[in-house]
This record gives structure tokens, C-alpha cells and sequence, in this order.
């Protein structure tokens, strides 16, 4: 079925590349719930959603595509969930749930129709999305790491570094980003073990109140994703913003993880529809935007190369619901370095803009910094997008704008009137 002998593999590396791809990513199940906790939504459910959606949508990966790679929720999307979409916009999370699954079936919609959205955006525009969205992620984790903090004056400054908590997203940070730049397999899941015993040891956080224990019952948040608020035209700027930056995310990370594990270009529209069917899923269960993880890429270099490493990160998935005591215990200063790195990661996509052209520059920097100083990135495609076609036509460049750039660019003007 997973043709282990054409690939050159074989049952005991593919179990070995699933368990590297499961350690290096497992510092979602930390994360994602206690985004979403601040969002209103039950922490030992969201929990449950996360890793039942995940082991869903990779067991369709493996089985259907023959594909070895790891989907769950994302990284920084969780964050524009709980601080932009809920925090900030004031919408409930059950209406930010249907968003986020009308927007997956806007990306399904697309793929059936075998429409190329992806082309009709600069690449200058994508890279800055995802740079945006980082460096997003890299607020709100110095923000939990007590780096940084509310200032009435300045509106931010450093935080007091000399407190406990600060003191133990400190060592977390050292200690994980070490494990980085050593390229050690797992490393951030390692930096998280190692600052929550230190944690723990210096009497911060307490200790588990046990290992293994039935999971938390998923029912408070399952199936209560509001339908009837996608008629809200407030709501179709989030959705139009999350069918963007996913469907472009996707696009990328699924590419980058088939040219890595040597499979062909033609499946990516079925790995992008099969990622927006588990998307939908995990809305319904209760969970943020999926995506697939670029940490797939840890499981292919220790040797995974067919959907049966997909088969079995699944199952850990499934498996990791019962240790829910010891995940619950892991305290946010452990997780905030996580974050940090993992947007210093996204942020790193500056690098392919090409900075010298101002017409692409530009409107790349308004993206960017639009994103995290306004907690939205429905606000950074809308100024992005505007700045971008005000510069290219000033230039006289018109050619390289895409038509669906002019239908991004009027439904942000749109909503920033408030007429949507």
C-alpha cells in the first residue's frame, strides 16, 4: 500500500522518522490550548481537539496521498484566533470557529474548481504575510515570556527580568534556542521538557497530578462553531484573511516538504484539499486554522519517506490525549521561547523580498508591521494590498498586477470604511 521497497524504506525507519516528526512539533499540544484558553475556550478540550483534528487529517495524508507529513493546528494562526479575531475584533470563538471553517471550504472550493489562487499573489506579498505573521508570534511570546510588558508612556517596554517567571523564560530561551542552532532533533520539544523541571524544581510551577488519566471531555467546545455568524459581513474580512494566509501557507510548506522528500508536484492540490478537509474538521472538533508543518521535515531527514510515517504520527497523536496531566503542567513561560523561535523562523521569509524594488518593498514592510502592531492580519492584506497597487501604478506597472490583487485591495477598502 505505502510501497516501502520503491521508496527504499522500511517499517522500523518509518516508525523512527514518525517519532522524530511527532517530538519536534509536539510543542503545539502545549501552546495551542493555551492560546485558545484566552480566547474563552476549555484548555483540557482544546487539548483533545487539537490532537484528535491532527491525527485525523494526517492519517488522510498518509492513506489517501502516500505523503509523510504531520498536520495540525498552526503556529501563529492560534495567535490571530485568541488575540486578533476573539480579543480584539470581539467576536465570540464559536464564530471564529465557523470562520475558520468556511474558510477551509473556500480553499476545498478552490482546489475542485482547480483554480491556481496562489499565482495571482506577489510573491513579495506572500513572503510578507508569513513574515507578518511571525513576527506576530514573536510579540505575543516575548509578551508570555514577561520580556516584554504594557507601558502607559511608551506603550511597551522591557519587563522586570529579575522575577521568577521572567527568570524561567530566560533559561527556556537560552536552553531552546541552543538546541536549535545545534540542530538537535526534537530540540524544542527538549527546551520545553527542560525548563518546566527547572520550573518545577525551583518550586514556579507545580507538579503533575499524575501521568496518564482518561482525556478531558471535548464536548464544550465540539460541533459549537456558529453557522449563522458567517452572516455577519464583519466576519468576511476574517474569513477571507484565513482562506489567504492558509491556502498560501499551504502552498509553500507542502512544496518545500515534497521537493525535500523527493515526491512530484502533481498531488499538491490534493494534499492542499485533503489539509482543508482536516481544517474543517478541526473547526467542527474546536480547534484554530490548520496547517501542514514544516517540522516534517525533521521526520523525512531521519529517513520517512511514504504515507505510512503520516500513519504512524497519527497514532501518536492519538496516544498523546492520555497524558494530558503532564501537558496541563507545563507552565507559558516554558512555551513563550517556543513561540519566539518559531517566528523568528517565519520571519526569516524577508530574506526572498526584493528589497532594492520600493514597489515591492514598500507595501512588504506595511504588511509586516501592520500585522503585529494591530494584532490583525486581515488589516496587513488590506494595507499590503492597497499600498502595493498605489505603487505599482504610480510606477507605471500596471502589467504586474494580478486582477484578484484589485478584488483584495476594494474588499479591504471595504471594511476599513466599515461597510463590511
Amino acid at each position: 500500500m505505502f510501497e516501502l521497497e520503491q521508496n527504499k524504506t522500511n517499517v522500523k525507519t518509518e516508525f523512527i522518522a514518525a517519532l522524530t516528526t511527532f517530538f519536534t512539533l509536539s510543542y503545539i499540544f502545549v501552546i495551542n490550548p493555551r492560546f485558545l484558553a484566552d480566547a474563552g475556550m476549555d484548555y483540557g478540550a482544546v487539548f483533545v481537539a487539537t490532537a484528535i483534528s491532527g491525527g485525523i487529517a494526517t492519517l488522510l495524508m498518509g492513506v489517501l496521498l502516500n505523503r509523510p507529513f504531520a498536520l495540525v493546528a498552526g503556529m501563529g494562526l492560534n495567535s490571530y484566533f485568541s488575540y486578533s479575531i476573539v480579543r480584539t475584533m470581539g467576536f465570540r470563538w464559536e464564530a471564529a470557529l465557523a470562520a475558520v471553517f468556511a474558510s477551509n471550504i473556500l480553499i476545498l472550493i478552490i482546489v475542485l474548481l482547480r483554480i491556481n489562487f496562489s499565482k495571482a499573489i506577489p510573491e513579495s506579498f506572500k513572503h510578507a504575510l508569513i513574515a507578518g505573521l511571525g513576527l506576530f508570534l514573536v510579540f505575543i511570546g516575548m509578551q508570555n515570556a514577561h520580556f516584554v510588558v504594557m507601558n502607559p508612556n511608551t506603550f511597551v517596554s522591557i519587563g522586570d527580568l529579575t522575577q521568577p517567571a521572567a527568570l524561567i523564560a530566560v533559561f527556556g530561551f537560552f536552553v531552546t534556542s541552543a538546541l536549535v542552532v545545534k540542530n538537535v532533533k526534537g530540540g524544542m520539544f527538549l527546551g520545553v521538557v527542560a525548563t518546566t523541571l527547572v520550573a518545577m524544581l525551583a518550586g514556579f510551577a507545580p507538579l503533575p497530578a499524575g501521568i496518564f488519566e482518561m482525556p478531558p471531555d471535548v464536548s464544550s467546545v465540539a460541533f459549537r462553531m456558529d453557522l449563522q455568524a458567517l452572516s455577519d459581513p464583519a466576519l468576511f474580512p476574517v474569513v477571507w484573511s484565513l482562506f489567504i494566509i492558509v491556502l498560501l501557507d499551504l502552498v509553500g510548506s507542502i512544496t518545500a516538504l515534497s521537493v525535500k522528500a523527493g515526491k512530484s508536484m502533481e498531488g499538491l492540490d490534493k494534499a492542499i484539499g485533503v489539509n482543508a478537509v482536516g481544517g474543517a474538521i478541526g473547526a467542527g472538533l474546536g480547534t484554530s486554522p490548520m496547517i501542514t508543518y514544516l517540522e516534517s521535515a525533521s521526520g523525512i531527514e531521519a529517513g520517512g519517506r511514504t504515507g505510512l510515517t503520516a500513519v504512524f504520527i497519527a497514532l501518536f497523536f492519538f496516544i498523546s490525549i492520555f497524558f494530558f496531566p503532564v501537558i496541563s503542567a507545563i507552565p507559558i513561560e516554558a512555551a513563550a521561547p517556543v513561540m519566539i523561535i518559531v517566528g523568528e523562523m517565519m520571519l526569516l521569509q524577508i530574506r526572498f523580498i526584493d528589497l532594492k524594488d520600493h514597489t515591492e518593498a514598500i507595501p512588504a514592510l506595511m504588511t509586516v508591521a501592520t500585522i503585529p502592531f494591530t494584532f490583525s492580519i486581515s488589516n496587513g492584506i488590506g494595507v499590503g494590498s492597497i499600498a502595493y497597487i498605489f505603487l505599482k501604478l504610480v510606477s507605471k506597472k500596471p502589467q504586474e498586477i494580478h486582477p484578484a490583487m484589485y478584488l483584495i485591495a476594494l474588499l479591504s477598502i471595504l471594511a476599513f470604511a466599515n461597510v463590511l
